[in-house]
């Protein structure tokens, strides 16, 4: 499996062949197919590890935060981490012919339930966000497809030179434009501030 990320990453679901991810993997064709039916379920198998994996990170990532708005900001920045990490599911997510294959359940299959999940999070961060009257979605027709819309527009420039300007402009533009009022730092901030002073690149938070 390690193997065939690190091919399919390189080179695209296309240009990898059985026989490469077994030379590069130290094995046998025939051991190849004793576990999968074809290329396509082995590939389908990685979409689903890098599934999971990402939504454990998003999970526990979201969990260790207290502010409505940092858990927003959270999310952003770990679909750009993420997209950077894995090559394949960015292609994917991006419509990358080099990483589709003929019938490819983008929708369904391991992207789409990372997809699905990820916007199950911001449902929920927004609904929390408005029961503790921090955020205000009455001002929009759906607030939460506002979210996912700006989420997919980030994904779809990720090569845009300037995606990381674009994003903290995003950021800001959903923190003012969800925000009920200006208002001093809550005791949530302060509890975040805490914890995004201990990581590495998170200086798109509250501090």
């Amino acid at each position: 499996m390690r193997s065939g990320m690190e091919l399919f990453s390189r080179y695209g679901y296309r240009d990898v062949s059985v026989e490469d991810i077994v030379r590069a993997a130290g094995l046998s064709v025939g051991t190849f197919y004793k576990h999968f039916r074809s290329k396509e379920t082995f590939y389908d198998e990685i979409l689903r590890l890098i599934q999971r994996e990402g939504i454990r990170k998003a999970e526990e990532m979201v969990a260790r935060l207290h502010s409505p708005i940092n858990k927003l900001k959270a999310v952003y920045q770990f679909v750009l981490l993420g997209m950077r990490r894995y090559p394949i599911l960015r292609g994917v997510l991006q419509g990358d012919e080099r990483f589709l294959y003929p019938g490819i359940d983008v929708g369904g299959g391991g992207v789409g339930v990372l997809r699905a999940r990820i916007e199950e999070i911001l449902g929920e961060i927004i609904r929390d966000g408005s029961r503790r009257n921090i955020f205000r979605p009455g001002l929009y027709n759906d607030a939460h497809a506002m979210v996912m819309v700006l989420l997919d527009t980030v994904i779809v420039h990720l090569d845009d030179r300037n995606i990381e300007a674009i994003s903290r402009d995003i950021l800001t533009l959903l923190q003012r434009g969800l925000r009920r009022t200006i208002r001093l730092r809550r005791r949530a901030e302060r509890l975040d501030r805490r914890i995004i002073q201990d990581d590495e690149g998170l200086d798109w938070f509250e501090t």
